[in-house]
């Protein structure tokens, strides 16, 4: 009688036990989705809590982990180092209302801005479809020269046609752009009517819309950086000083790539510390600038086109990135936009979020 009391007993925390561990096989299993960073679910005792580990699963999916308290967060997971949108998502593109209209003009165009007719120049890229909303960019002549692409002298904006965007190329309705209170007021408004022109009939990423200018044109973009920064994916100053007014009432700190020539004497390192004030970097040059600077002159002296770059330190809002050209460019000097101008903006965009 005792035996078989005993062995009742025993057959009753044995199949306890074995519902307990099942639960818990359910919890562990749950969580292990995410991974080796992402794992959170796992280390919770309830099977609830464990189911969550779904969520790290997904995280994993995205490159990171889900690690955060979005991915297992349910299991009462430590917090990890992904999960972050910016850190594996894909970029979602904003379609202007361009978008699905066929057969846009390219070429030279013009438009009727404040009583005055302005000139500007279109180019497609070749893989453009009106269904893909499409990166944007201006790019702007310097003083007293013709717009840049398919009619600019050699040098100016080189390259800039060459990028996966939709490029632009107007001819400011003076010989410069930045002169106050005109002819400023007026490019701003002929810049602001393509603008709208290019949203309208082209299918345009309102994401990706990002300007570049040269001396004069390169001050211009100061200005419109100031103005539309909100608005902007990155902006490119070539051979360009501080221009007076474009540090007041700025919305928006968007990417800033600067490159100057080596021997450069009315332009300086103040334009790029000009752009990592507004974007929350050190107020102080990159250590490398001296001896890059120092380089670049050696290589101009030698007849040597080459270039250095560095990113300046400590940015808290978006990146800053200053090069230095040994090219020679007009007037036989380097102050202009140099061969590679096209090609350190793709760099520069390269490293910017997706």
């Amino acid at each position: 009688m005792r035996d078989t009391f005993h062995r009742i007993v025993l057959s009753a925390l044995i199949a306890a036990l074995a519902a307990c561990t099942s639960s818990a096989n359910v919890g562990g299993d749950g969580g292990g989705g995410g991974g080796k960073d992402g794992g959170g679910g796992g280390e919770t005792t309830t099977g609830t809590g464990g189911g969550a580990g779904t969520g790290g699963a997904a995280g994993a999916i995205m490159g990171t982990g889900g690690g955060d308290a979005d991915g297992g967060g349910a299991g009462d997971a430590a917090p990890g180092d992904g999960g972050k949108a910016e850190a594996g998502g894909p970029h979602t593109p904003v379609p202007s209302l361009g978008c699905g209209k066929t057969n846009p003009a390219s070429g030279a165009r013009t438009i009727m801005t404040g009583g005055m007719t302005g000139h500007y120049n279109v180019t497609l890229p070749a893989n453009y479809n009106p269904s893909t909303p499409t990166p944007l960019g201006f790019g702007f002549h310097g003083f007293n020269n013709p717009a840049c692409g398919p009619v600019s002298p050699p040098g100016e904006c080189y390259g800039f046609a060459a990028l996966p965007a939709i490029t632009v190329y107007m001819k400011s309705l003076q010989a410069g752009w930045e002169g106050q209170p005109e002819p400023l007021a007026e490019n701003l408004q002929f810049y602001h009517d393509v603008l709208d022109v290019m949203k309208n009939e082209y299918c345009v990423d309102l994401a990706r819309i990002f300007i570049a200018g040269v001396s004069s044109g390169g001050q211009f973009i100061e200005q419109i950086a100031c103005r539309d920064g909100a608005s902007l994916w990155q902006v490119t100053a070539v051979s360009a000083y501080v221009d007076k007014g474009a540090d007041t009432n700025c919305m928006g700190t968007p990417p800033v790539l600067v490159t100057q020539g080596a021997t450069e004497t009315t332009v300086d390192v103040q334009t790029p510390i000009f752009f990592a004030k507004r974007n929350g970097c050190s107020p102080t040059p990159p250590a490398t600038y001296m001896q890059n600077l120092a380089d670049m002159k050696a290589a101009f002296n030698m007849g040597k086109a080459d270039y250095r770059c560095m990113d300046w330190d400590g940015c808290t809002l978006n990146p800053v990135r200053y090069c230095i050209s040994s090219q020679m460019t007009y007037g036989g000097l380097t102050h202009g936009w140099p061969m590679v101008g096209g090609k350190l903006i793709a760099d520069f965009q390269s490293t910017l979020p997706k």
